[in-house]
C-alpha cells in the first residue's frame, strides 16, 4: 500500500513537469541501477508519461484579446450553428493569417462572413441559400451554412454542427489566403491548400484551449467525405484530404508526444487515450480509447455499382449523350474517410494488439500499419530493448 501511495504521488507530479525535469526524476529514481538494469529503468519513467502542453501557442498582441474573448465564450451550441462563436473565430482567423501573410511580405483584404440569405456581391450575383459553403474570389465573400452538408451525413454521433461549421469555415478561409498570397505547401492543388490551412487553424485553436479534439475529428470527418462547394475545383479522395489536413495541423502542434486535451497525439495521424490511469508493471494488458483514420469503401463501392447499372440502361435505350455522360461517371464514387473512435488492447506479454468490434483478430504490434500500437507499447511496456 506504501508503495502504491508513493507511485501516485510521482504520477502526479510528474504531470506539470517539463521534458527536463522528468528526465532529472527519471535520473533519480534508478541512479543506484547500473548497465542494462538502469536503462531499463530509464527508458519506463522517461516515456510513460510525455510532455504535456503546458502552455498555449505563443499570440501577438492582437490576437491574445480574441483568445480571451473565445475562451470567455466556452461551449458554443452543438444543436445549430452558433453565429456568435463562428463570428469571433472569423476574427481570429484573419489575425492568424495576417500575421502569416505579412512575413511573407503579403497583405490580406478583410473578406467577407456570409451568415444569411440575401445575395452574393460577385459570382454571378446569386442567392447564398443557392451556394452555402463557398469562397467567391470576386468579391472575397465567405458563405457558411452546414445544413446542407449533414442531410447525407451518415455518421452524425457527437456531431457539433458550431464546431462542425468553423472545421468549414476553416476550410473556407483557406481558399481567401491561397487567392491573396498563393500557394505553399500544395502548389498544384487548390483543396489540399485549403485544407492545409484548415488543419493549420485547427491546431492552433486546440492548442489555445478554444476546442476540444473531439470537435476536430467529428467535424473534420465531413471534410474528408463532402468537402465544400468552391467554384473553381474539384475535391480528391478522403486520404489524399487527410494528409494534407493533417499535414497542417503537424506544422502548428507540437507534434508526437504532446496532449490535445487529454489525448496523446501518439504518430502523425493517430490519438489516444489510456483508459486506465495507474499502471501496473505485472499487468500484461493495457487499455485505451484511440482515434484513427479509417477508410469506408462500401458507399464507394455501391456507387459505382448503381453508375455501371445506369450505364447500361442508358446506352441499351438512352442517346449517345446520356451513354457518354453515364461512362464518364463510372469508377468515379469517391470512398469515405473517418476518424473513427475505438478501444485498442495492448498485451505486453505477447507482444499483440487488437481494435475491439474490428473484423481482424489478435495482431503482432509490429503489423499495425499506422505505427500507433507500436508507439504505446514502446512507451507503456517495461520490457528489455
Amino acid at each position: 500500500m506504501k508503495y502504491l501511495l508513493l507511485l501516485l504521488s510521482l504520477i502526479i507530479s510528474l504531470d506539470a513537469l517539463g521534458a527536463e525535469e522528468l528526465n532529472q526524476v527519471a535520473h533519480r529514481k534508478c541512479k543506484l541501477r547500473s548497465g542494462n538494469d538502469y536503462k531499463n529503468c530509464y527508458r519506463y519513467y522517461s516515456r510513460i508519461y510525455p510532455i504535456r502542453n503546458t502552455n498555449p501557442i505563443s499570440a501577438n498582441d492582437t490576437n491574445k484579446p480574441l483568445i480571451v474573448n473565445l475562451q470567455n465564450f466556452g461551449e458554443p451550441s452543438s444543436d445549430i450553428a452558433d453565429k456568435d462563436f463562428l463570428r469571433l473565430h472569423f476574427k481570429l482567423m484573419y489575425a492568424y493569417w495576417l500575421e502569416h501573410a505579412r512575413k511573407r511580405g503579403s497583405n490580406l483584404p478583410i473578406p467577407v462572413l456570409r451568415l444569411d440569405d440575401g445575395y452574393l456581391m460577385g459570382c454571378g450575383k446569386g442567392p447564398v441559400s443557392k451556394f452555402p459553403n463557398i469562397y467567391c474570389p470576386d468579391s472575397n465573400e465567405i458563405t457558411l451554412d452546414v445544413r446542407p452538408l449533414i442531410k447525407g451525413f451518415s455518421d452524425r454521433t457527437s456531431l457539433n454542427l458550431s464546431y462542425l461549421s468553423l472545421a468549414i469555415l476553416s476550410h473556407e478561409f483557406g481558399h481567401h489566403v491561397n487567392q491573396h498570397i498563393g500557394r505553399e505547401k500544395f502548389r498544384d492543388n487548390e483543396e489540399n491548400e485549403a485544407d492545409w490551412r484548415a488543419g493549420k487553424y485547427l491546431a492552433y485553436v486546440i492548442s489555445n484551449n478554444l476546442m476540444p479534439l473531439e470537435g476536430l475529428t467529428t467535424g473534420a470527418n465531413l471534410f474528408f467525405s463532402v468537402g465544400d462547394f468552391h467554384l473553381h475545383s474539384e475535391h480528391g479522395n478522403p486520404k489524399g484530404r487527410f494528409k494534407a489536413f493533417m499535414n497542417g495541423f503537424n506544422d502548428e502542434s507540437m507534434g508526437i508526444g504532446s496532449f490535445a486535451g487529454e489525448w496523446l497525439q501518439d504518430t502523425n495521424e493517430t490519438f489516444s487515450k489510456r483508459i486506465h490511469k495507474s499502471y501496473n508493471i505485472n499487468n500484461d494488458n493495457l487499455y485505451f480509447d484511440v482515434y484513427r483514420f479509417e477508410i469506408e469503401r462500401r458507399k464507394q463501392i455501391t456507387g459505382n455499382i448503381f453508375a455501371g447499372i445506369i450505364g447500361v440502361l442508358n446506352c441499351s435505350q438512352g442517346s449517345k449523350e446520356d451513354c457518354a455522360h453515364s461512362l464518364l461517371l463510372q469508377g468515379k464514387a469517391m470512398p469515405e474517410g473517418w476518424f473513427r473512435r475505438q478501444k485498442m488492447i495492448i498485451n505486453c506479454q505477447s507482444n499483440t494488439f487488437d481494435i475491439e468490434g474490428d473484423e481482424f483478430k489478435k495482431q503482432s504490434i509490429n503489423s499495425d500499419r499506422k505505427g500507433q500500437a507500436q508507439y504505446l507499447s514502446q512507451r507503456d511496456c517495461y520490457r528489455s530493448p
